[in-house]
């Protein structure tokens, strides 16, 4: 038994997927490149496939893995410029081929996947799994900004979690102060355990959204712990969250953590 192989056709498909895997690989590692070092390592890699092909009769199993790490070792290293992350994206090259060829493979059960079909089909893979990336390395930043916080105002003491939001940039148009959002039931719990007077600061704000009239109040002193370190802000001004589908019960300023 044996199998008819047309080099060109191999050719094509694999400077395709090559082309496409190493920009998944780029996208993923928000690495800058350049096209024609990504037209160059696509190329390198689809003739190294050809040769490994026509040389597999007198290859071992172990000589082809060995050759085909050589390949995506120099597909990597002719892509992407310097040195100091080249383990990493070899690894991420292998793992974005894995994850592309996984899919094409669970999509030929309903469709074969040859000329057009397959360049149609890897495009889309590709888009899905470009997404899938947007959105967990959008999430994992978003968990990197939160942190704990702890809200002092009288006699009262109330853990909250918080978000770091660089795009939250309202101040007190009088005392030009840092104002950070807060969850209306957690600042009516705050300000009615207090044991103090409500001194109650009115502040205007517009978003793309809406805009209107906040009411803030100037707390006492806030505690955050920013990578396990202890940050008082003293007498911070807190304005009632006006969104009440917010995910976080506290939006910091973001002059806060800098200041």
């Amino acid at each position: 038994m044996y199998y008819e192989v047309y080099v060109d056709v191999l050719f094509v498909k694999n400077l395709w997927m090559n082309a496409v895997l190493l920009l998944l690989t780029a996208w993923a590692d928000q690495e800058k490149v350049k096209i024609w070092r990504i037209g160059a390592a696509a190329m390198t890699g689809s003739l190294g496939v050809c040769l490994l092909y026509i040389a597999s009769a007198w290859l071992s199993g172990i000589h082809y893995v060995l050759g085909s790490v050589v390949l995506a070792a120099g597909m990597t290293g002719i892509a992407y410029s310097g040195r100091k992350h080249f383990l990493g994206r070899m690894t991420s090259l292998y793992m974005e081929s894995f994850l592309l060829n996984g899919i094409l493979h669970y999509l030929e059960q309903f469709h074969r996947l040859a000329g057009v079909w397959f360049a149609v089909f890897s495009s889309i893979s590709a888009a899905v799994l470009m997404a899938a990336e947007y959105i967990w390395r959008d999430r994992k930043r978003e968990k990197e900004r939160t942190l704990s916080v702890v809200l002092h105002h009288g006699v009262c003491r109330i853990l909250v979690e918080a978000l770091y939001d660089t795009g939250n940039g309202l101040y007190d148009p009088v005392s030009q102060k840092a104002v950070s959002i807060l969850d209306e039931k957690v600042l009516e719990e705050l300000l009615r355990e207090s044991g103090k007077e409500r001194l109650p600061h009115f502040i205007p704000y517009d978003t793309i959204s809406e805009h209107g009239i906040l009411e803030s109040y100037v707390l006492d002193g806030m505690e955050l712990d920013p990578e396990g370190k202890s940050v008082w802000i003293r007498r911070p001004m807190i304005a009632r969250m006006p969104n009440k589908s917010r995910q976080y019960q506290l939006i910091l300023h973001r002059d806060l953590l800098s200041s």
